[in-house]
């Protein structure tokens, strides 16, 4: 038999005894092994649980979540972006109809978009632009440069009321020489072959015409040639309706 201290008066009382033979105080119930067994895992569990790896529960738990459901890792998975060139288009040629107020006589034309000077020019000619074009009523076709100013060309050859030029013109990686006229003071240039012009153009893909420009030198002017070839089948059925 063992003695233990009563908690209240301090006696010596048995452990088998259930109360304090001097003050009547309860003695202290006697913990058994499995309740120690039993506080011992819950304190061993309780320290496991604080000391695991956070990255293993979180890395479980991803794997959990993306093996319950591929509808539901595709939807929140980032959207793949591609980076791609934009698409640029050059612009076309137009079509257009004129008709004379005073004799009704009609024609079509198609031209190609407005093209400056691959180098930019000096006062006064600075603001100039080009552009080519194809013309045809009921009975021919030509085929012209136009400008927003009347073109300042040296080296021409002086005939009856205008000048010819013979200049350099590459269509395409061709470069060959091409005779234009241009009436006084006119703001146009009118192909001398204007049959073998016309088929170049709707035969190729663009065009640089070569012009020596008072006090300028070689001025060279860049045409599209993208969408000529339609532009001309349209302006031709137009014309073999007049």
């Amino acid at each position: 038999m063992a003695l233990v201290k009563c908690k209240e008066c301090g006696s010596d009382v048995s452990t088998k005894a259930k109360a304090c033979p001097k003050c009547g105080a309860k003695a202290p119930k006697k913990t058994s092994l499995f309740t120690w067994l039993v506080t011992g895992f819950v304190a061993a569990a309780m320290i496991g649980a604080f000391t695991s790896d956070p990255s293993s529960t979180s890395n479980s738990s991803a794997s959990a979540s993306s093996g319950a459901g591929s509808t539901q890792s595709t939807s929140s998975s980032a959207p793949t972006t591609t980076n791609t060139a934009p698409v640029v288009t050059a612009p076309e040629w137009r079509t257009f109809e004129s008709s004379d107020e005073m004799t009704g006589d009609k024609s079509a034309y198609a031209v190609s978009p407005n093209a400056g000077p691959t180098k930019r020019m000096g006062f006064p000619y600075g603001d100039v632009e080009a552009w080519l074009g194809i013309g045809c009523d009921a009975s021919s076709e030509w085929a012209y440069i136009g400008f927003t100013q009347a073109p300042n060309l040296t080296d021409g050859e002086i005939e009856d009321g205008y000048r010819s030029f013979r200049v350099r013109v590459r269509w395409d990686d061709n470069v060959g020489f091409e005779t234009l006229s241009q009436k006084w003071s006119a703001d146009s240039m009118h192909f001398y072959n204007s049959a073998s012009a016309i088929q170049k153009m709707s035969g190729s893909g663009s065009v640089m015409v070569e012009l020596n420009w008072h006090g300028e030198g070689s001025v060279r002017f860049p045409f599209t040639l993208n969408g000529s070839s339609k532009a001309l089948q349209h302006i031709r059925s137009k014309c073999s309706r007049f």
